[in-house]
C-alpha cells in the first residue's frame, strides 16, 4: 500500500464531513428562509384584514348614524301627521265629546319636540 492513500483518504472524508456539515447547515438554513418568508406573508394578510375590519366599522358606524337620523325624522312626520289629521277632524267633526277628546289629544302632540335638528323647515 502506498504511504500517500492513508492521507489521501483522510481528506476524502474530511471532504465530505465538511460537505455534509454545509449541506446540512445551509440546507435547513433555506428552510428558515421560507419559514421567515411565510410568517412575513401571514403578517401582511392579517395587518391588511385588520385594515378592512376598521374601514367596516367606520362603514357600520355611519350606517347606524344614519339610520338613527332616519328614525327621528320618521317618528317626526309621524307625530306631525297625527297631529294633521286630530285637527282635520276636530273642524269636521259635529259631537262636543269627541271634538273635547281629539283637542286633549292635540295638546299632548303639541308638545312634542324633534330631538334634533334635522327636521326641515318644510316640514314644520
Amino acid at each position: 500500500m502506498n504511504t500517500n492513500t492513508p492521507k489521501t483518504l483522510a481528506f476524502v472524508i474530511i471532504g465530505i464531513l465538511v460537505v455534509n456539515l454545509g449541506m446540512n447547515l445551509f440546507g435547513s438554513n433555506k428552510g428558515l428562509k421560507e419559514a421567515v418568508r411565510n410568517l412575513e406573508t401571514a403578517r401582511k394578510r392579517l395587518d391588511t384584514a385588520l385594515v378592512q375590519l376598521q374601514t367596516t366599522g367606520s362603514m357600520l358606524d355611519s350606517i347606524q348614524a344614519n339610520l338613527e337620523q332616519q328614525r327621528t325624522l320618521i317618528n317626526d312626520i309621524r307625530f306631525r301627521t297625527e297631529l294633521m289629521d286630530l285637527e282635520k277632524r276636530v273642524r269636521d267633526e259635529r259631537s262636543k265629546v269627541k271634538i273635547d277628546s281629539i283637542k286633549d289629544r292635540i295638546k299632548v302632540l303639541s308638545t312634542y319636540q324633534p330631538t334634533d335638528d334635522i327636521i326641515t323647515e318644510e316640514l314644520k
